[in-house]
């Protein structure tokens, strides 16, 4: 406590107090937090396709889309207009809600792995083109 009763131990402790405020506001100015889904009633999917030329043509999915690729390549447009290509041996995850398609040109072999609701549909069709 003889620290505390010194000008400089008072000084030391008004600027460890103000940085640990400062931090604490403008921490909480920072985040954001919107809840899309909650943990109840979830269901759990896992399915393997092989497919040549394909096209999924646009859609959406209610929860998660993880895309793991086992030979061949996908060539996957979600969040703008331009395809990532997605490799044998390599992992994608869709964004919830989020229009993506996914394409193929030969052979390709990829497992889907799907958490959603427990009610909603794996994929739900898009009627428009959302890339120009």
């Amino acid at each position: 406590m003889q620290f505390l009763r010194s000008k400089k131990g008072w000084a030391v402790a008004c600027i460890v107090v103000s940085a640990a405020v400062v931090t604490a506001i403008a921490a909480s100015g920072v985040f954001q937090t919107t809840i899309l889904a909650d943990g109840t009633n979830i269901h759990f999917q896992v399915i393997r396709r092989s497919a040549v030329d394909f096209d999924s043509g646009w859609h959406t999915h209610p929860g998660l889309a993880i895309i793991q690729v086992q030979s061949g390549s996908l060539q996957i447009t979600q969040g703008s207009c331009t395809a990532k290509t997605v490799n044998a041996g390599d992992t994608s995850i869709e964004v919830p809600y989020l229009p993506v398609r996914a394409t193929a040109t030969g052979a390709v072999t990829w497992t889907t792995t799907f958490i959603v609701h427990y009610e909603e549909p794996l994929m739900t069709p898009l009627t428009t083109n959302p890339c120009p």
